[in-house]
């Protein structure tokens, strides 16, 4: 009966820790409903320190967890981890961005649709969305989806690194929205090539770099035709 208790208490910190993901999301959306420019940019900086606020507790949710330092000391070539984890990336969302349109139709994912949108806003949404998705999204996301869910997987559950990537991929991939199994199976997909890059190397901030690169290279064509 302990043992489920406690089992019950690490399935609550995951959900604790998914929503924490999620509520940055507030801050935008009250930013939107204002109509005053300059109040707005209230709206901007609430949703940056709920950013903080939220990796801030992931941390702590980490630390209970494991223990130990999530930031660590690595040896070997970051810069050729780095490479590989991008080209792994980038491949299966070409192929299956490709397969996308072929079946379906689109050349962008309902995810990208949307954020577009918000693109068209006030400048104020704008700086907001390029913080939230080149530097906190990444942050946040990695923390939580890499090395939260598949930390607690592994030393609360069961220590089997495919089941752990696969369930931190799924629930990568419903974190982004999706119109098509394709687009889903996109992000899918991407959270377990990075789910597997966090396994085998065991390195936060690699992930972060490579989440990070991957978003930067999907808002540059966002960001040239807004501007």
């Amino acid at each position: 009966m302990k043992k489920i208790i406690q089992k019950a208490g690490y399935l609550i910190i995951l959900v604790i820790g998914f929503g924490l993901c999620m509520l940055p999301q507030v801050g935008l959306l009250l930013q939107l409903k204002i109509k005053n420019e300059l109040m707005q940019y209230f709206g901007f900086l609430l949703t940056i320190i709920i950013y903080i606020l939220a990796i801030w507790l992931i941390l702590k949710l980490l630390q209970k967890v494991t223990g130990t330092k999530i930031f660590k000391r690595h040896s070997g070539s970051f810069f050729k981890k780095y490479l590989a984890g991008m080209g792994m990336l980038l491949f299966s969302e070409y192929i299956l961005g490709i397969l996308n349109f072929l079946f379906n139709g689109e050349n962008q994912t309902e995810n990208n649709a949307a954020i577009m949108q918000l693109f068209s806003q006030q400048n104020s949404v704008k700086l907001t969305m390029v913080l939230m998705v080149v530097v906190f999204a990444p942050i946040c996301e990695e923390l939580f989806f890499r090395a939260l869910v598949i930390n607690t997987i592994k030393l609360k559950f069961f220590n089997i690194n495919w089941a752990a990537v696969l369930i931190s991929g799924i629930l990568f991939g419903l974190l982004h929205s999706s119109d098509t199994i394709i687009s889903a199976l996109m992000y899918v997909t991407m959270g377990i090539i990075l789910g597997a890059i966090y396994v085998k190397y065991d390195n936060i901030k690699l992930n972060i770099a490579i989440h990070t690169t991957n978003n930067l290279i999907a808002l540059i064509p966002i960001l040239m035709m807004i501007w």
